[in-house]
């Protein structure tokens, strides 16, 4: 592997590992400082709504300025920062206003690490999935670790745990490779309004995010209702990293799966195996069913991953390319948000059957995304 590449699968696992903490058992440290769980899916609304506005606007400042290690560096020690004070917050206010700062600081880390991923793999051939892989990697070793770790109920560790990822996560943005040589970025007065431009490409990046968003009830509720349903912290993690593996081996090989032209194949993959796995952890929370079910996540969630961003590399250009991740990022957290809100009063008061209405959201997206992927990719000035 080389150097740069090494660099950037550093820091691309460094930031998923994050994640693999904090998206699988932060809902549990909430609820331990006596949150219910209207009000974990409150802020886990209030959250995805920050970094939806958030991470396009500092996508702004990051293309006009196309520094984006040094915005990276900034993004990643002040998400470190913002995360400090949940130690000693226990009221609802109070966690509810970190939540927001929290969110504003840490919004644009992924999409614009994601974009340098990008970026390398259009200039110099870099694969993209084997570089990304290792973020899956990070996520499903810090959802096994930390399934060990919280094992005894110790929820108060999850703080520790976060701030230790975030830290590793600011030292590898320190440590990535300095931004090539190049002439200023022209000024664009809105790049989101030149992406706005074009409905196909709005449709491609809004569908991939609402095909995404189906996975809200497993992010916000999974490791609560598996809990409840008497299994442990360690097999709960165990779930969350066997989902991952499978995101892996479908990131490792996802070269040999064709190239530009497949994006729509694999997003209706991702629609079939959404209606699968969803039905089946609507249906049960038995071990079986439940490992079978989370192997779908290779289709759920990185067949369409990869399907928008096959799509990007062709269709965006570089001074662009930081706005359309984020706005790929923030269609994702907005819908998201929406089918959250839908969902929390239904899991409040029914469990499970919330992975019902997935099924549904899924195949909305995947329409919409399908459709702008058939049209020609903008021909782009500039």
């Amino acid at each position: 592997m080389g150097s740069d590449r090494l660099r950037l699968a550093c820091f691309t696992a460094a930031s998923f590992g994050v994640l693999g903490v904090h998206v699988p058992f932060w809902p549990g440290w909430l609820e331990s400082r006596g949150l219910s769980a209207v009000e974990i899916g409150e802020l886990g609304m209030v959250y995805m709504c920050t970094r939806g506005v958030a991470s396009p606007t500092w996508a702004h400042f990051v293309d006009r300025s196309g520094r984006r290690k040094l915005w990276l560096v900034a993004f990643t020690l002040a998400a470190l920062v913002c995360f400090a004070p949940f130690a000693w917050a226990h009221e609802y206010p109070a966690l509810l206003a970190l939540t927001v700062l929290f969110g504003v600081a840490h919004a644009p880390v992924l999409p614009l690490g994601e974009n340098l991923l990008v970026l390398q793999a259009r200039e110099r051939g870099i694969d993209y999935g084997r570089t990304r892989l290792w973020g899956s990697v990070a996520f499903m070793g810090a959802s096994l670790g930390a399934g060990i770790v919280l094992d005894d109920g110790a929820w108060s560790r999850t703080w520790w745990l976060v701030m230790v990822v975030l830290a590793l996560s600011a030292v590898s943005a320190l440590c990535l490779p300095a931004d090539p040589v190049r002439p200023r970025p022209r000024a664009v007065g809105v790049p989101l309004a030149e992406l706005l431009s074009d409905r196909r490409a709005l449709a491609v990046l809004a569908g991939g995010g609402i095909v995404q968003s189906a996975h809200a009830m497993y992010y916000m509720f999974s490791t609560l209702h598996w809990e409840q349903s008497g299994h442990s912290t360690q097999l709960i993690g165990a779930f969350w990293a066997e989902a991952v593996v499978a995101e892996t081996l479908f990131f490792a090989f996802a070269r040999q799966l064709g190239g530009r032209g497949s994006e729509r194949v694999l997003m209706v993959l991702a629609v079939l195996a959404g209606a699968v796995r969803w039905s089946v952890l609507a249906s049960t929370s038995a071990v079986v069913p439940v490992a079978a079910a989370q192997l779908l996540h290779a289709f759920t969630f990185a067949a369409a991953h990869l399907a928008v961003v096959r799509h990007l590399q062709h269709a965006v250009p570089e001074r662009l390319s930081a706005s359309a991740q984020s706005l790929y990022g923030a269609l994702n957290i907005g819908a998201h948000a929406l089918v959250l809100s839908g969902i929390t009063p239904l899991y409040a008061s029914s469990g499970a059957a919330a992975y019902w209405p997935m099924i549904a959201v899924g195949a909305v997206g995947g329409a919409l995304a399908i459709w702008g992927m058939g049209g020609r990719a903008t021909e782009w000035r500039g």
